[in-house]
């Protein structure tokens, strides 16, 4: 009883306990639950139609294993259901190079994301920083490039756009119509209209300027690749040309390399004027030119304020001296069909010099300090040059050789030019061309650039028209007028034409006038006229003549000739000696001046003896005529014939023609005259002498005739006796005596006694 009591009580406590238990948790779960409630965030707004989903802040990653090759954040983006885009707001691309350490940044306000086509566009402002470093460091180089209308594809990181565009570098900005960018290769590809300012990295270097139709900046091998046409200027340097490849080194400009180019350096003072084929630039610090190669159809055009000097060859390289403010032109080095050419500007007319044309293979050019002038011009093997004439009446000169050397002074002026193995030629109006050679060529020029003297040493030959010369060596003078034209022929020399030559150890000859002056064991061949007119055996018009002298002068054309000095001219047996002769050849007319001794042989046809006779005659002076064939002995002469001899104060000897028997027609004598005449006599008997004197004697050689007048005429035979009278007559050929006597004084002869 006691135990069901306790029972009974005992569940309703339970029941109690239960109901208070479950109170206590509906309690808390209904005050949790007002907790919750409170604080619980609003439920979200239903998606607008058509998205699929919408965040702030998104973020879009893509790797290379532990890598990262993209990364696209956006402060705002919306994920469009058809097509399926994703709509950024301030979007941050990274697009990572290979190696992870740069990557290049594209932000823009807004985007739109192609998620199939996994490409990004921005209609809008774009900004593109490409080289960041990854580490957050500040990069040593950098490109910015903004644009509008930019396209990327996540999967390669390309960027491109068809709009303007420009761009910022450590070392300049430039624009573009037009780009593409790809961060596999690091190339930029501008399409259009592309515009580089490049500064360099010296803030006071000035700027390179570069144009052209289409460009790539490659990156990884530092060069901008310029298409289509490219144009590069800075200060005075201006160039244009096709397709261009620009180096770098450290973002600093110190290559081009073009095709067809051409271009001008240029500064107050000169001008150079370029082109190639293929150019290359060198260019040292601040960008300045230190170097241009041309390769095919080079050209170099140098102009100052005298001298316009153009080179062309195969290939062209230039070298400048770029520590200056502007670059100089230093050098200048031409191979491979290489012309040089030197025209002189603002000269009077009266003083202009020659143009100057050289042509080589290999052509040096150095340049004077600051460029203005030339200092000096070489080659390395054969050339020719070429001296145009600018001014009327003046003479053409061609010269070629194995090596040239040409030296400049001030205001571009030749100095002098200088060959080995040389030739020249000269050409002027109405005349032959005078041609020379030798080993050695030196021409020196007037402070007006003409030809003031040429040097030609060792085997010297020359020729104009006819008249041809050789010597050791020769010099031709053009310093004024009075040695102008005058070739001086050194070391034996020899000169010669149709009508003659000369030799000597020295020759003087007028290449105008062709007078010459010959000194030094002088000997002469005149050659005869060919004429039919017969001449006398001093002059024969048809015979060589001969001579030889220590000095000669000769003018008009050979046809004046003074030997002076030890002279002697002979034609061949006939001869004359004297210390000076003169002959006219024209006139034909012979003087003979101190110590004559003239000599003429007889053909002695008819005569049995061996050797023909001559006629030796003996006086201070001597003058001859054609035109009367009179020789004229002067001042106490003496003339010998075989077996017979004259003297007197003059002698008259008058001359046959030359194709006579006997040279001698007939001799006068005068003053104080005496004969005499030995001859053998028979079966050994001695000498028979005759010995005539009077003032005045005859002789005539055909008939052996001796007449003696004037002076008391006297006769005496080493035979016969002795013989005076008025007038004597004796014949040789038969050895008969005449004697005349005056009336007042009759004739008178001694005999002698024959001895038995």
């Amino acid at each position: 009883m006691i135990y069901t009591e306790a029972m009974r009580l005992g569940r309703w406590l339970l029941l109690i306990a239960i109901l208070a238990i479950s109170y206590f948790v509906g309690r808390v779960f209904l005050d949790r639950k007002e907790t919750l409630a409170s604080s619980a965030l609003p439920a979200p707004k239903l998606l607008e139609s058509g998205l699929e989903g919408q965040a702030n802040d998104w973020v879009y990653t893509q790797s290379d294993g532990d890598k990262p090759r993209v990364t696209v954040r956006a402060k705002k983006f919306k994920q469009i259901k058809a097509p399926s885009v994703l709509e950024l707001d301030g979007v941050q691309l990274q697009l990572f190079h290979k190696d992870s350490t740069l990557f290049d940044l594209v932000q823009c306000e807004r985007a739109e994301f192609d998620i199939a086509g996994k490409t990004l566009f921005s209609e809008g402002e774009v900004d593109i920083t490409m080289g960041v470093p990854a580490e957050g460091n500040a990069p040593a180089r950098i490109l910015k490039i903004h644009s509008s209308g930019v396209h990327f594809a996540s999967d390669s990181g390309k960027a491109w756009t068809d709009r303007a565009a420009s761009f910022e570098f450590g070392q300049g900005n430039g624009s573009a119509v037009g780009a593409e960018y790809s961060p596999l290769d690091h190339q930029l590809h501008m399409l259009g209209h592309v515009k580089l300012h490049w500064k360099g990295d010296d803030p006071k270097a000035k700027p390179m300027e570069i144009e052209a139709g289409e460009a790539f900046y490659r990156e990884a091998e530092a060069k901008v690749v310029l298409m289509l046409w490219s144009k590069l200027k800075r200060e005075g340097l201006q160039m244009e040309a096709g397709q261009s490849v620009i180096t770098l080194d450290k973002g600093v400009i110190r290559k081009a390399e073009s095709d067809g180019a051409h271009g001008v350096q240029q500064d107050p003072a000169r001008k150079v004027e370029f082109a190639a084929d293929h150019l290359v630039l060198d260019f040292a610090d601040k960008m300045k030119v230190s170097r241009m190669n041309g390769k095919q159809n080079g050209k170099l055009i140098s102009t100052t304020v005298s001298l316009k000097t153009t080179v062309t060859s195969d290939t062209l390289a230039l070298d400048f001296e770029p520590a200056a403010d502007e670059p100089v032109l230093t050098t200048a080095l031409a191979k491979g069909k290489s012309v040089l050419q030197a025209e002189p500007v603002n000269q009077p007319a009266a003083t202009i010099a020659d143009t100057r044309v050289l042509r080589s293979d290999v052509i040096h050019l150095k340049m004077r300090p600051g460029g203005q002038e030339i200092d000096r011009v070489e080659t390395d093997g054969p050339g020719t040059v070429e001296f145009l004439p600018n001014r009327a009446g003046q003479p053409k000169r061609f010269m070629k050789g194995d090596q040239i050397w040409i030296a400049y002074g001030a205001q571009n002026r030749i100095q002098s030019f200088r060959s080995i193995n040389a030739s020249t030629r000269t050409e002027k109006a109405g005349a032959a061309p005078m041609l020379t050679d030798s080993k050695e060529l030196l021409a020196t020029f007037s402070g007006t650039g003409e030809l003031a003297r040429l040097d030609q040493n060792k085997n010297f030959h020359y020729q104009e028209g006819e008249r041809r010369a050789t010597a050791e060596r020769a010099s031709l003078e053009q310093a004024n007028e009075q040695s102008k034209d005058l070739i001086t022929l050194d070391g034996a020399a020899r000169a010669w034409d149709p009508t003659g030559s000369v030799n000597a150890e020295r020759i003087l000859l007028n290449q105008k006038s062709g007078d010459y002056q010959a000194d030094g064991r002088v000997t002469t061949t005149h050659v005869g006229d060919g004429s039919a007119k017969k001449g006398s055996a001093m002059l024969a018009s048809n015979e060589v003549l001969q001579g030889r002298a220590d000095h000669l002068t000769s003018r008009e054309r050979n046809q004046k000739l003074r030997y002076d000095g030890n002279a002697s001219v002979w034609q061949g047996a006939n001869r004359v000696q004297a210390e000076k002769i003169d002959i006219d050849r024209a006139a034909r007319t012979f003087e003979a001046h101190g110590k004559v001794v003239s000599q003429f042989a007889d053909k002695n046809a008819q005569s049995k003896a061996k050797t023909p006779g001559f006629t030796l005659v003996r006086a201070p002076e001597l003058t001859y005529s054609d035109e009367t064939r009179l020789a004229y002995y002067t001042g106490g002469a003496s003339m010998t014939r075989p077996e017979l001899s004259v003297t007197g104060q003059e002698i008259k000897a008058y001359l046959n023609e030359s194709s006579a028997e006997s040279s001698l027609d007939k001799a006068f004598a005068d003053g104080g005259v005496k004969i005499i005449s030995a001859a053998p006599e028979p079966a050994g008997r001695g000498t028979r002498m005759r010995t005539g004197t009077s003032d005045h004697a005859e002789y005539y050689s055909a008939e052996q005739k001796v007449l003696l007048e004037g002076g008391d005429p006297t006769f005496v035979d080493s035979i016969r006796g002795k013989t005076r009278g008025q007038k004597l007559t004796w014949w040789a050929n038969n050895d008969r005596l005449l004697v005349d006597g005056a009336e007042n004084r009759p004739a008178d002869t001694l005999l002698r006694k024959k001895v038995k």
